[in-house]
């Protein structure tokens, strides 16, 4: 929910600013003196999301790292696909910290080995309700298949990627945290490793917690959906487009799972939920994460309401069912530590995916100290 993010990472933002200004100087005398990175934007035009009923575009951006030897070689290599949060879009990640210290982060890890050189491909799922959840909708148009079908076929063809499912992983936070672990489950034969970062994981958990802070959201009757709405409205109207959409229910044609104001459940439309609860959807894919070659999961031990249960949950039913992963809870809420904890994500990520042949090193070229920086942007 990356709109969700704005308030509370301006402190983090902040100190990242900072160092800009003095590390901009030393990525400029540095990108004389080795080979870097490059971020790159590109364009899909999607049949899965043509004619959605919301009118959003078919057409959507990519941005894509592309590794520090991809230009200069013939070298195929592995992709990570990186999902934005809820209200983001293809620029989220690069635009938390500005595109000129994005490649540098990344080139940095490259550089010192504690990254492969891996293609980062980050695309569009956001919609008119703030986010699609990666999930097919009648409402919302088919967000699934765009990624998991569409999109990893276009990035297999024009660059040199490593075209089978050992070469792919898919990560992403909050609400591409969700979609992250359901592309999977879904999607074995595509990726082989998650890494999901404070993700919504068990919908009845999070819906028991929230609604209540949805009503207090509005007094005087429904608001609508996002931009307009306030935070956890927003969340549920988007939710409610992916899972419950109703095509007869003007005017924002969902049906939410509660009674307003009384905050009763409607069990059809729970039902509907439910079936795209990750917790409800183990019991059906749990082979699916079984052929993972790697599962790590965090949540905030202050994360948004209901998040830090539902991951409990989850992970206890992993660990019920002899499913290996990593859970970490960290201190804070759910937008601490955004940078910190992406470079975790794509490092245990890194470590599943194959080796591009004959990378070349230059780690010892580097005229900065790359764990300096590392250690100002993690800010636990």
């Amino acid at each position: 929910m990356h709109a969700l993010h704005s308030k509370k990472q301006q402190d983090s933002r902040k100190l990242i600013l900072s160092i800009v200004l003095s590390a901009s100087m030393a990525i400029a005398f540095a990108q004389q003196c080795f080979p870097a990175g490059q971020i790159v934007t590109d364009t899909i035009t999607s049949e899965a999301l043509k004619g959605n009923r919301l009118g959003d575009p078919d057409t959507r951006d990519i941005t894509i790292y592309l590794p520090p030897s991809y230009a200069s070689s013939d070298k195929v290599y592995p992709v990570i696909y990186l999902l934005h949060g809820f209200g983001g879009n293809e620029r989220s990640y690069v635009d938390e910290v500005g595109e000129l210290l994005a490649v540098f982060l990344i080139d940095g890890l490259i550089n010192t080995g504690s990254l492969k050189e891996v293609i980062i491909v980050m695309p569009n799922a956001k919609n008119k309700y703030g986010g699609s959840f990666y999930l097919n909708s009648e409402l919302t148009g088919n967000y699934e298949d765009y990624i998991a079908d569409e999109l990893v076929d276009y990035i297999d063809i024009k660059y040199r990627t490593i075209r089978d499912r050992d070469g792919r992983a898919i990560a992403g936070a909050s609400m591409g945290g969700y979609g992250s672990i359901t592309l999977a489950m879904k999607h074995p034969e595509t990726f082989s490793a998650i890494a999901s970062l404070s993700p919504p994981l068990g919908f009845e958990m999070i819906a028991e917690a929230m609604i209540p802070e949805v009503i207090k959201e509005n007094p005087d009757g429904m608001s609508g959906p996002w931009p307009d709405a306030e935070q956890y409205t927003s969340f549920f109207y988007a939710l409610s487009a992916a899972l419950s959409p109703n095509l007869n229910n003007p005017p924002f044609f969902v049906d939410l799972p509660f009674e307003y104001p009384s905050d009763e459940i409607i069990e059809p439309v729970r039902q509907c939920w439910l079936e795209a609860d990750p917790l409800t959807m183990l019991s059906v894919y749990a082979s699916s994460l079984m052929e993972m070659n790697g599962i790590y999961i965090d949540v905030g031990d202050e994360d948004l309401p209901g998040f830090k249960s539902a991951a409990d949950a989850f992970h206890q039913e992993l660990i019920s069912m002899g499913i290996e992963h990593i859970y970490d809870v960290y201190h804070g809420d759910h937008y601490a530590n955004p940078v910190g904890r992406a470079i975790s994500a794509l490092t245990f990520l890194s470590d599943l995916l194959p080796v591009a042949p004959s990378v070349v090193r230059y780690g010892d070229k580097l005229p900065i100290t790359w764990g300096a920086i590392r250690q100002l942007l993690i800010l636990r």
